[in-house]
């Protein structure tokens, strides 16, 4: 059977592999495009991270309604969701990697401190370069993991204007970044 633009999503939900290879060749550029956005200074978790997309939108293909959305849109957004997944495990594993290179301590308390001050200096210099209330909206998202909806309640501002002041405050982030690395 011919996998076209009208059945793939058919064949994905008759687990057709070639419905697969159909998304990959027509919908890969959205996966690298997403995964390179949210993941710019991981490229070596890129190609796993893309992997789990694919093994997600496999699984989960009864959840897409083409009603709701379009497939590149839905695909987008599970990688999306699947990148996001990716950067915080590497924090995780950066925070455990950092305990284990400290000293040992012997006031357990002490130790977990000079860490969480260490962590939070970083992250203080960091948002430094933001004005204070895009740093506090990031703290919130990234820090806190409260949802947009929740950060937009609470700094009193829609959702258009949260995203674009996160977009924007990451282009900075990242342009600095760049350039310091020069």
């Amino acid at each position: 059977m011919e996998i076209n633009e009208s059945n793939f999503v058919k064949q994905l939900k008759r687990k057709n592999e070639q419905a697969l290879c159909y998304v990959i060749d027509h919908y890969g550029w959205v996966l690298k495009t997403v995964v390179k956005r949210q993941m710019r200074s991981l490229p070596h978790l890129w190609d796993d991270c893309m992997n789990d997309t694919l093994l997600a939108v496999w699984d989960n293909i009864d959840s897409f309604d083409p009603k709701r959305s379009e497939f590149q849109n839905w695909l987008a957004g599970v990688c999306r969701f699947k990148a996001l997944t990716y950067v915080r495990k590497y924090i995780e594993a950066s925070r455990e990697d950092l305990m284990e290179q400290m000293p040992e301590w012997e006031d357990e308390t002490a130790g977990r401190e000079f860490l969480r001050q260490e962590y939070a200096e970083e992250v203080d210099r960091v948002l430094s370069y933001l004005k204070e209330e895009d740093a506090k909206i990031f703290k919130l998202i990234y820090l806190e993991g409260l949802t947009m909806d929740e950060v937009a309640g609470r700094m009193n501002m829609s959702k258009t204007v949260l995203y674009g002041r996160v977009s924007r405050g990451r282009k900075q982030l990242r342009r600095i970044f760049q350039e310091s690395e020069v």
